[in-house]
């Protein structure tokens, strides 16, 4: 009855406060996405070195190593970029969200399918792998009906908005191709080589669906943080149609079990090196002094030159021989966490903190600066040791050096380790009312440094 009183006193009080929910709610989705992408990032840096004898003496292709390659691939890159599209998307546009609760039941679907994955991986049951794979298809479908509406008056207009559009297309693709292949080995309906198609999966989702977003979003990100001298070129866009063209031929192709990969092949490389001539430019006109993200762009920048140059010598050597399957492992290394981990970590140190910001804004709690939700201390300690470890392990995997790679994959995952720490720390202040510094939250040294 006193609820019910005080409704009819005061109704507008509850429409603030269910807007003030709802804006919450959209706030804490990316948050939530980038907790979950740390944790499966800390899992997966932290057994690397474990699998990299097994991956020299055996194959690259494998139970554990699947299992490790889909613990960076869904839990930590995909759950990242998922989390930075549901906030970069509706501020391009200047729309909400439209269904910010619908990405809760994502969020949890996506932990059930990408979890469920990586363990049936491990322990090679092919039906769980199958069943989690379905339950990773709801997931994309959910996070695609969430954005693509919002992106799709945009296409053509906008780079970022394009890219992204074409990137979750992709997702949903190299989904629905992962499930047919899991599926495929309980009931044998596939033709191809196990190799083609496997090649296919990994053309949709790591040049289509991750490159592809990476590329989008750096263009209007990264300008953001270095502020060049000189506009984004009109090229920029076309830079992803060729990408866009080069990354469903070269599918197709691997697909079909027909000649003429290494044309797509070359029309991606081409296409990355004109991305890469792009951020050049951008960085050549700067007026902001190079920080920790842009140094992690730069080093993404290296090792994705690398990354193109092994996928085209796989393109038309194959993945085979014992030559072809040690440099598809160091193209793993090289990709996965050379290229696409840097950049992550990078613009993590711009983004992760405003979302937090953002979300404890949205909660009426404190406010806080960004600055004081961590500490620059680590970042030099975090750049060398895993960029240097990555080094060491690839070039382990491609010599057939467990020694030297299992070194390497070491000091990759003590840096590694220490960055996700001292994230996941700065992602608990959007759900701690305390701010840093507070009782009940003690600051760590150096916080509000310099982010340089």
């Amino acid at each position: 009855m006193h609820a019910l009183s005080q409704m009819k006193r005061d109704p507008h009080d509850y429409s603030l406060a269910a807007r003030g929910g709802h804006e919450r709610a959209a706030a804490l989705v990316p948050v939530n996405f980038f907790i979950l992408a740390v944790l499966f990032f800390a899992v997966g840096i932290a057994a690397a070195p474990l699998l990299v004898p097994r991956v020299v003496a055996n194959y690259f292709y494998g139970p554990w190593q699947l299992a490790i390659v889909h613990t960076f691939t869904l839990g930590w890159i995909t759950a990242s970029i998922m989390g930075v599209m549901y906030r970069y998307a509706p501020a391009l546009v200047r729309r909400p969200l439209p269904f910010p609760r619908l990405a809760v039941a994502q969020l949890v679907l996506f932990f059930i399918g990408a979890s469920g994955m990586v363990s049936h991986f491990a322990i090679g049951i092919w039906l769980g792998i199958w069943l989690a794979a379905l339950v990773m298809l709801a997931s994309v479908v959910l996070f695609a009906v969430n954005l693509l509406p919002l992106l799709w008056p945009q296409l053509g207009a906008g780079v970022a908005e394009t890219g992204m559009f074409a990137a979750i297309w992709f997702l949903l693709a190299a989904a629905t191709l992962g499930l047919l292949l899991a599926m495929d080995k309980s009931y044998g309906f596939m033709g191809g080589s196990l190799l083609t198609n496997l090649g296919a999966h990994a053309a949709l989702a790591a040049a289509g669906w991750v490159t592809v977003a990476i590329c989008a979003v750096s263009y209007r990100m990264l300008p953001a943080f270095i502020l060049p001298a000189v506009p984004l070129p009109r090229a920029a866009i076309y830079q992803l149609y060729a990408l866009i063209v080069g990354v469903v031929g070269l599918a197709a192709t691997l697909l079909a079990g027909v000649r003429g990969a290494t044309v797509w092949a070359v029309l991606i490389a081409l296409s990355l090196l004109a991305y890469l001539a792009t951020m050049a430019r951008l960085m050549r006109t700067r007026r902001m002094a190079l920080d920790w993200t842009a140094r992690h762009a730069l080093a993404g920048f290296v090792w994705l030159g690398a990354s193109a140059a092994a996928a085209v010598a796989l393109a038309g050597g194959g993945a085979s021989s014992l030559e072809g399957s040690r440099l598809a492992a160091a193209f793993g290394a090289a990709g996965l966490l050379g290229f696409f981990s840097n950049f992550i970590i990078g613009m993590s140190y711009h983004l992760f903190a405003g979302f937090v910001v953002r979300a404890r804004s949205a909660a009426g709690w404190v406010a806080v600066r960004a600055e004081s939700l961590g500490t620059a201390r680590p970042r030099l300690f975090v750049f060398v040791a895993f960029n240097a470890g990555v080094l060491a392990l690839s070039a382990g995997l491609m010599a057939g050096a467990a020694t030297v790679g299992t070194a390497g994959a070491a000091l990759a995952a003590l840096g590694g380790l220490v960055y996700a720490a001292v994230t996941l720390r700065t992602l608990s202040f959007a759900y701690r009312s305390a701010a840093p510094g507070e009782p009940g939250s003690p600051a760590l040294s150096g916080t509000g440094a310099r982010s340089r």
